[in-house]
Formats: C-alpha cells, structure tokens, sequence
C-alpha cells in the first residue's frame, strides 16, 4: 500500500496554500506567475485545471484517508481570463459520494471575487493506502 505524499509534490508548481481542508471541503490558495503565461498573457489553461484538480484531491481525500483515489472524469468551464501574479482561490465541495464515486464541485476565482473557471468532477476509489502518520500535520489541519 502506497503512502500518499502530502502535500502533493505538484503544489510547489503553484506555491499553493491550504486555507480549509475538511472531508468533502477544501479551499486552496493559488500563486500565478509568469512561467504560466499561455502565448497571450494568461495563465494556460490547462494549469488552471491543474489548479481545480488539486482542489478536488484534499476534500476526496479525507473523505476516505485510507483508500486511494483518482479523478475519472472532470468538466470544465472557462469563464475568465487569469493572469500571471494573480492569487487564485480553488474551492472544490464533494456534493455525493458512495462507497466507489464522489461527485464533486469546484470553482476558481480571482481575488475580486471574478469567477475564472466552474468544474464538476467524478473521483473513484480505488485500493487501500497507507494513512500518512501524521495526517493533520502534514496536510496542515486542525479538527475541532
């Protein structure tokens, strides 16, 4: 059984920041830079999908900490542009799961509250994983 590494070695790609993470809820911070930049100054798109899919991951996660799990299809749309130097905010809100599938929700907004893009998303469980020995230290969460 793998032990999952978090944080996710990819949110250095993003200099991300947890600010919720719970069980079927989190919100990531997102630091956008010029290495993002598309041919016409925005952040590419597919980084920004990058970015709603690290959202998806923590609130999957702790829904089901000792299974592992992936996102089998997501629907995205772009409502906006981003640009480099931009903060980001990803917040992915599982809305059903089961004991194979959760179906999540997420968004991507800029600092004035502009919507960037809306995902919806389907995560599957998979096979049993090794909990990391410190959970809460390592994803940074505090439970009540």
């Amino acid at each position: 059984m793998p032990t999952p590494k978090v944080p996710p070695p990819c949110w250095n790609l993003f200099d991300a920041r947890a600010i919720i993470m719970e069980p079927g809820h989190s919100v990531i911070e997102f630091r956008t830079e010029p290495a993002h930049e598309n041919p016409f100054g925005n952040v590419q798109g597919g980084l920004l999908a990058a970015m709603i899919d690290n959202c998806i991951g923590p609130a999957v996660f702790l829904l089901v900490p000792d299974r592992q799990m992936t996102t089998i299809e997501m629907n995205l749309n772009y409502l906006a542009p981003a640009r480099p130097g931009e903060v980001l905010r990803g917040e992915a809100q599982v809305i059903k799961h089961g004991r194979t599938t959760a179906y999540v929700e997420i968004s991507l907004t800029r600092e004035d509250e502009t919507l960037v893009a809306k995902a919806t998303a389907t995560n599957v469980f998979l096979g049993p994983s090794d909990v990391p020995e410190n959970l809460d230290a390592a994803m940074n969460l505090h439970r009540g």
